[in-house]
């Protein structure tokens, strides 16, 4: 009987080190560090990015804008042939972009039960 009794045991980890373990590995880390200098670097240039084989545009567009994200630098990325180009956000840039999402908000609400895929309330 004694064999059969499992043995329990911990270990103490920290907490930061548990809240990256359990969702597994979002980005490689060598390209996360890739991002952030470039990203933290980036004055009056901008960087054009070649997208490696299998690697959709938009994942990629979307980890500039995550990394950007964390060191609170505004990013303006735009598709090129081959890869991305991006560069540090200007006044006008963020202008822009929000004029572009007031007038797409603007659309969606004139038209709120005909998406694709959508029922009508009833």
């Amino acid at each position: 009987m004694d064999d059969r009794k499992m043995a329990i045991e911990f270990e103490d980890i920290p907490l930061e080190e548990a809240r990256k373990m359990g969702r597994g590995p979002r980005m490689d880390p060598i390209l996360y560090n890739a991002l952030k200098s470039k990203i933290s670097s980036l004055s009056n240039n901008a960087a054009r990015m070649n997208l490696p084989p299998g690697v959709s545009p938009v994942t990629m567009k979307n980890r500039i804008l995550r990394v950007a994200g964390e060191q609170r630098v505004p990013v303006t990325v735009r598709r090129v042939p081959g890869g991305l180009l991006f560069w540090r956000s200007t006044d006008e840039d963020i202008k822009q972009a929000k004029e572009v999402a007031a007038r797409l908000q603007a659309a969606q609400q004139r038209r709120p039960g005909s998406r694709p895929g959508r029922r009508p309330r009833r």
